[in-house]
Order: C-alpha cells, then structure tokens, then sequence
C-alpha cells in the first residue's frame, strides 16, 4: 500500500537519554541574510489558532480515546491495528518488546507516559539495509517508523520478522516520519468540520458561481506536513500537516496541529488556471515493475570509464554509490533526500516533498517509470551519459501536484554533475525550491579521506563541520569553483555551483553548501532518512545544519557534502519558471513545461584550477 510523507524539522535540545543529544549549535561564517521578498500580493486570511474553536470532529473524540487507552497500557504506544500482513504484525510485536522502544516512551524523571505512535511498516528495501550485518539482505526484515509526540522526535527501527530479532534502532530529534492513513483521515477530519474552514470555501465557491456545499470538495496533500509563522507549527515543534483545497485559481490551506488536534491556521495561495484536466490511468502494472526491478533490486551500470550500483529508495530518490572512474573511488553514496517547497517568506508555510518507490513507500511523488541511461551529446560528439530518475504525482500537472527529475552526469573526461529539476506546478504561483543533496565522500584509497577546502581568496582547509552559502561568480575561484574535494596526494575534484553556466535553463544555485563528518555508527543519512529541515527556512537551516551540534573537526574523518540550491518559481506569462499547465493544441491536450535545474559540477583537478 503506497504511503505518504512530508516532514519538517528544527532543532532544540532534547533531554532523554535515549536520544542523540546534540549541543547547542556553533554558527559558520557564512551568509544568513534573506533578500528582500516581493510584495505579497495574494489574498491571505490572517487567523491565529486562538481564533479557532476545537473541532467537534467525532473522528478526533474516537482517536483521543484510543491515545488514553495506550498511555494506560504497558508499553504506552498506539499501534497500528489495520495490519493485515502476519509478518508485518509479528515485526510490531517485537519491536514493542524491545527495552529500548519502553523507555523512549516514557519520562525519565516522573515515570509518565509519553504519547508515542506507529506511523508505518514496510518491507525493508535496499536503502534501509545500508550498514546492517547482512541479516536482512535475505528478506524477511520490516522497517518500523514511530514518533514520539512529546519529544517532536523519529524512531525508525529495522526488525527481522522471521527470526523474531529487533536490528536496528535510530532516532532522530526534532524530526516527523511519514504520516499515518489513521492520522491523515484525523486531519481531514478535523479540517472538515472546522465552521472557519466551511465558511471560507462556500464563501468562494459562491464567488466563482459553484452552487455546491463545503462538504462536496475534497482536498489534497492531506498528509503532507507544513509549517506556519507565529503558531506552535513554526519551524515544526508540532505535528502540523495541510489538508488542501483547490477552488479555481486558488488554493486555501488549512493548517491543522494534529499534536493538539485543531486548526492552526488558514491560508490562501494563487495556483493560476490549470487548464483541462489531466486524465489519471492505470499505473499498477508499471510500478510493480518499478519496484521489482530498481526498489527491491541493487543495479549495476559500467560506461566510458564510470561504474556505480543504483536502486530506487522509499524516500531518498535515485541513490548512486560505490561509484568510480577507471578504478578509483569517487563518492561512497550519492542522493537527494528531501525537496523543500516554501510559498511565502513572510507567513513561513509551504510542504516537504519526498521522492521514492511508487509501492510500499514514504514518498508521495514516486517514481514514473525506472532509470533511463542517455548519450550526451556535446557539438555533435558524444562526450559521456547521463542516468535519470522522474518522479511524478499522478495528477501532475493539476494545482498542487509534483514532477520532480534527478539527474546524474558522467563525462568521459572524469567530469560528474548532479542536477534537480523541478516541473512545478506545485500549489502557489510564488515558491522557492530547496532540494536536499547528501553526498558521503569514502575514501579515495584503503589509507587515506578526503579533505574539503573552501575558497577564500585563496583554498583554505575546511577544518570543521561548518556551512557556507555560495557566493556571486566573482567570489569563486576563477569566478567558477566553490570548493576544492582533494586526497592526500592532492587529487580530487572541484565543486562549481550553478550560475546559468550549464545551458540547461538554470538561473544560477544561490545553493547551501555543508561539510560534515560521516557517522556510519549514527545513521546520519546512509540509510532512508526521515525528511530533514523545516519547509520553509530560508537561510542555511535546512537539515543538515542538525548534524554538527556540536562542530567537529574534519581531520582524518569520512565526510559528507550537502548542498541545497535555492530555486523561485514563476507562473507569470512569458517568465515561467518551475512551471506546467495543460493545453488544448490542435485539438489535443498537451503539458506544456518550464522547468528549472539546479546542481553543481564536479570537475578534476586536472582540468581545473588548483
């Protein structure tokens, strides 16, 4: 059963043992300061939670019953009762046995139970697997996502169900797993029978000439997590989700706080005229086969002097790794793990998108299709191919829906590129897209790591886990590269940042860049992570940063590279960017696109600036 999941997250300290405490953060040199934002010209309903009543929603009375009845129970937890697999119910009731899992729910100091909840359970697939000891390579292992209410915190668990045996456990502070189908009906729910809610869409239903009733429009994204200024959704210190309606050329959010279980806040976007329907077929036959051949499958893929493993992951996209070029490593992994959708900088409220399987995943923009391998072709010549992945929600290109595309480059010259690329249309007509790039650098030989150096009028050592936002063309080294990716003897590769350079469409990355240290031992993203960073942050806060509380030092340590380009769609006529509609041509409906790219290159040393 396909799932779903949007999540944003922020870091506080949190003061249970069982949890990784970092300490306070310790701010890079880098720089923090917003551009001015445009004029916010779209209708906007500014509501506080303080001016919603709580919803009498018979759904919520149901649910707070059955939260009572777990805090009272011994293993305080809400489980998930529409199990049909056998398999999948043994893998919870071993978890729910396992010591650790009893006192993560519970409070250290007065021994009260703490509300925590079983979001998902899925067969485990390649990309949960990294690092395990091989015991769930043979099947029969399920991943467990649960969070904790209390603590805003993510449990994900590995369980071989066969052998009765809990793997793995890992949390993540401050973070939200895929929501529930028990949890997303609660929303819609709660949403429904808010009287704000069905006031503000008969209002404009009236407007537009509808004579239908609130309880005829059903919204969507209904389990995708937002944010929202000035309420306990900010920065997603609560379970915050937005239920959304599409009515004409509009949208109207509604905010709902399922930690405390009623509207947070209401807000309208502009979504422009969609045009003609797009009509949904059948696709069951073509992700089974997807999820066959490149979800459950590790592939292989050797050309012009590159070879790397590849599979489809439940949340992370397209993941490349152990890739090399004419035998020597280049990168360990290589993934997106996050796209971050923000609508407004002024109300701070937008969704996290994740990209994955098209079957038994967190993801709600899946997988369309499996890898394609091109030719590139440069002035006639073939210079090297690319392997890319399309993700894409089924009413794409209606308001409020996705295509996403990530693409890996390889040229026959040593070069690599990864690029992200954004169709839109997406669910407002200004937005910012942030996607998340994880790359775990390994090692370039048996005895040595990589060392990341920084330009700064000259290439200084990045001596400790810090970030840096890219800076204008004339602040790069030969106004082209931002960092430097070197062994021991000095070899390596350059980092350049999109400024338009790629004659791909791109506008130029405005991107965060992140250095940090690779705990295999902490699961810090080699496996499926969890969606990190708030939505709608728009400075350097974007996941990553939660990884070096406090800052380490960089020295003789396996590394990881981050880095979130900034990308602004536009719907308006003849500036289309991160854009789709559907138009009738010649009688026939066609999807027109203007996409927008984003990703740096990765060019050796010996063909660039030392």
């Amino acid at each position: 059963m396909l799932k779903k999941r949007f999540i944003h997250v922020i870091k506080k300290s949190l003061w249970l043992s069982f949890f990784v405490l970092p300490s306070a953060f310790s701010y890079s040199p880098g720089d923090t300061n917003s551009e001015t934002p445009p004029a916010y010209d779209e209708a906007k309903l500014a509501l506080v939670a303080s001016q919603f009543p709580a919803s009498q929603a018979p759904e919520k009375e149901a649910y707070k019953k059955r939260i009572k009845a777990a805090l009272n129970s011994t293993v305080p937890v809400l489980m998930l009762d529409d199990i049909t697999e056998p398999l999948e119910r043994t893998a919870q009731r071993v978890l729910l046995k396992d010591e650790r899992i009893k006192q993560s729910a519970f409070d250290p100091a007065t021994k009260k139970a703490l509300r925590t909840e079983v979001m998902s359970i899925k067969p485990a697939l390649p990309g949960d697997r990294v690092g395990t000891d091989g015991r769930c390579w043979k099947g029969g292992c399920y991943r467990i996502n649960l969070y904790n209410f209390f603590f805003n915190a993510s449990i994900s668990a590995l369980v071989d169900a066969k052998n009765e045996v809990v793997v793995s456990i890992d949390s993540l502070p401050e973070s939200q797993p895929e929501l529930s189908e028990r949890l997303e009906r609660l929303a819609i729910a709660i949403a429904k029978h808010e009287p704000a809610v069905q006031l503000e869409i008969e209002k404009h239903l009236s407007a537009l000439g509808e004579d239908a009733k609130a309880a005829d429009v059903l919204p969507v994204m209904a389990s995708t997590k937002s944010a929202l200024r000035n309420t306990l959704c900010e920065r997603s210190r609560h379970l915050c989700v937005a239920p959304t309606y599409v009515l004409g050329d509009k949208a109207l959010w509604v905010i709902v706080d399922l930690t405390d279980m009623k509207v947070a806040g209401l807000r309208w976007t502009t979504v422009g005229n969609a045009g003609p329907p797009t009509i949904v077929t059948e696709r069951i036959l073509e992700n089974e086969y997807v999820y066959k051949n490149y979800c459950e499958q590790v592939n292989q893929l050797s050309r012009d002097g590159w070879a790397f493993d590849y599979h489809i992951t439940t949340s992370d996209g397209l993941r490349l790794a152990n890739a090399t070029y004419k035998g020597k490593s280049v990168f360990e992994s290589a993934k997106v793990v996050d796209w971050h959708v923000s609508y407004s900088r002024k109300d701070t409220f937008g969704f996290s998108d994740a990209t994955g399987c098209p079957m038994y995943s967190s993801a709600v923009v899946v997988a369309f299709e499996g890898p394609r391998v091109e030719t590139i072709v440069e002035n006639g010549k073939e210079v090297g191919f690319h392997i890319t992945q399309e993700f894409q929600q089924h009413s794409w290109p209606a308001p409020c829906n996705y295509r996403y595309e990530e693409r890996y480059e390889f040229y026959k010259d040593g070069r690599y590129r990864v690029a992200m690329v954004s169709h839109g249309r997406g669910c407002g007509s200004y937005g910012t897209y942030r996607p998340v790039f994880r790359m775990a650098l390994g090692k370039p030989s048996e005895n040595s790591q990589y060392q990341v150096r920084r330009w700064a009028d000259a290439w200084k050592p990045v001596e400790a886990e810090s970030w840096v936002r890219q800076k204008e063309p004339a602040r790069l080294a030969e106004q082209r590269f931002s960092h430097q990716i070197v062994d021991d003897n000095g070899q390596g590769f350059l980092l350049e940042p999109s400024a338009g350079q790629f004659n791909d469409g791109g506008r130029g990355d405005n991107a965060y860049i992140y250095v940090t240290v690779n705990h295999a031992d902490k699961d810090e993203g080699e496996r499926d992570l969890v969606t990190l960073g708030a939505c709608c942050n728009t400075g350097h806060e974007q996941g990553p940063e939660q990884f070096m509380q406090p800052a380490e030092t960089l020295s003789n340590q396996s590394l990881v590279l981050w880095y979130v380009p900034q990308m602004k769609n536009d719907g308006r006529k003849g500036q289309e960017y991160c854009w789709a509609e559907n138009q009738v041509v010649d009688g026939v409906l066609k999807t027109k696109t203007w996409p927008c790219v984003a990703g740096p290159m990765f060019v050796p040393l010996t063909t660039g600036a030392n």
